[in-house]
């Protein structure tokens, strides 16, 4: 017989469990707000920050900077940019300065990190960590592309990549392999390829669809020479002729380009490439291994005239 006073207790009972569910689910919808909060400050707040992502089973980080006014209601322009051999994306935000421009033209910039700070560009001109361990670095940036369309409104018809030497040849490497995804390309201090010494020369694959490359190189560089040849780390490069060549002829530009000197520099375009594309090469007279002054105006300027055209 259930008396008066154990209905009672069992009341009770279910009052606190009650109770405590509520405080329960509170705990947790304000957690979930924190969270919330938290990426949404760090998504939308102006300015560069860390993050991570994990691809094939490791954790591979990346800086990316948003510039002031983006609200994710209109898609921005994204620039990937890719950092040298032994370099940091720190070192080549400092360097290019693509943080700054991205906050006078509005576009989202994002830094990736190579494994042992460098890039799988196909061959291993200094036995690199990323080459001597088959790193899927092309896999990598395509998966953080995903991952920043999935959390930014970015253009799909404005996604550029610039890469400084290492980087360069990995920029160039995406451009061929990531064509689908890829609007245009910048190399500074870059090659299509080369081979070490007792290897078979790599070259980049041909890209199924066309890509607007703009390159800029110095005459005195001696890591990747621009007449190709043997560099500093005892690696044969394919020469900068070689590489425009490449894809002014995938491209189908013209074959003569329009010439322009001002000062050490050199300009050469090649236009009337499919799809509206174009291949510009920068020679800097006795310029070196380093990131010009001039190039991310430059760099920024081609690829601002340069959307993807299907």
């Amino acid at each position: 017989m259930i008396t008066e006073e154990t209905r009672l207790t069992r009341r009770m009972k279910g009052t606190m469990l009650t109770k405590r569910m509520k405080v329960l689910i509170l705990i947790v919808l304000l957690l979930a707000a924190s969270a919330t909060a938290f990426a949404f400050y760090y998504l939308y707040t102006h300015g560069t920050h860390s993050f991570t992502i994990n691809f094939a089973g490791m954790e591979r980080k990346y800086l990316l900077h948003t510039p002031p006014g983006y609200d994710g209601t209109t898609p921005v322009p994204l620039v990937i940019v890719l950092h040298g051999y032994a370099d940091t994306p720190a070192a080549i935000e400092s360097h290019s300065g693509f943080s700054t421009k991205s906050d006078t033209e509005g576009f989202i910039v994002v830094y990736p990190e190579g494994l042992g700070q460098s890039w799988n560009v196909g061959w291993g001109f200094f036995e690199e960590y990323a080459f001597t361990n088959n790193i899927d670095d092309v896999g990598f940036i395509r998966a953080l592309i995903d991952s920043l369309q999935g959390k930014f409104a970015i253009d799909g018809n404005r996604i550029y990549v610039a890469g400084f030497s290492d980087g360069a040849m990995m920029a160039y490497r995406l451009a061929s392999e990531l064509s689908d995804r890829i609007t245009a390309v910048a190399s500074v201090e870059g090659t299509i390829g080369g081979h070490i010494p007792n290897s078979p020369l790599f070259t980049i694959r041909e890209p199924a669809q066309p890509v607007s490359i703009v390159v800029f190189h110095g005459t005195a560089d001696t890591n990747v020479p621009y007449n190709g040849g043997d560099g500093t780390s005892g690696a044969y490069f394919l020469s900068v002729n070689e590489s425009v060549s490449f894809w002014v002829r995938h491209d189908g530009c013209s074959k003569e380009p329009l010439k322009e000197v001002s000062g050490d520099t050199i300009k050469e375009t090649y236009s009337g490439g499919r799809s509206g594309t174009e291949v510009v090469l920068f020679t800097i007279v006795n310029g070196t291994n380093t990131w010009p002054a001039s190039a991310t105006d430059e760099i920024w300027a081609f690829f601002k005239n340069h959307p993807k055209n299907d």
